[in-house]
């Protein structure tokens, strides 16, 4: 897969929320190593920058109950971790993503390098909806490289 520009939550969430109102789907490529951080990091930004909770859902939960790909229904901004390879959730995230685009939502679709490879390989429509394609890196790397 190509290189891709490297963002940190902060920037990240900086950028949702001046889009705020606006559909926009990322895919955000993420190290396993990195991932509880990753998280913390975006759900520690989104509260402060937009004064909300972030709701996260883990594709690896939810495909066996088929609740609605483990994207919660509510909040201006949703968050799912693709941890785990599916052929049903690439035809669910292909087929449904017009849905998806009408609910007015900030999509985050996070995923391994390798995981989210796949994903814009094995589902062209999906991919063709995405607003980027990011690698997102811990804030305190950053941080830590400023120092």
């Amino acid at each position: 897969m190509s290189e891709f520009s490297t963002i940190t939550a902060f920037r990240l969430v900086r950028r949702l929320a001046i889009g705020q109102n606006s559909t926009s789907m990322y895919l955000l490529l993420c190290e396993e190593a990195g991932e509880p951080v990753i998280e913390a990091d975006l759900r520690a930004e989104v509260e402060v920058q937009m004064a909300i909770a972030l709701p996260v859902g883990r594709v690896s939960e939810h495909l066996e109950s088929n609740d609605n790909l483990g994207l919660p229904d509510s909040g201006p901004i949703r968050a799912l971790w693709i941890d785990k390879w599916s052929p049903d959730l690439i035809a669910a995230l292909d087929t449904h993503v017009v849905r998806l685009e009408r609910t007015g939502a900030q999509f985050l679709f996070i995923a391994s390098p390798i995981l989210g490879e796949q994903l814009v390989i094995d589902a062209p429509n999906f991919r063709s909806r995405l607003t980027e394609v990011l690698t997102i890196i811990p804030d305190a790397a950053v941080e830590g490289a400023s120092h």
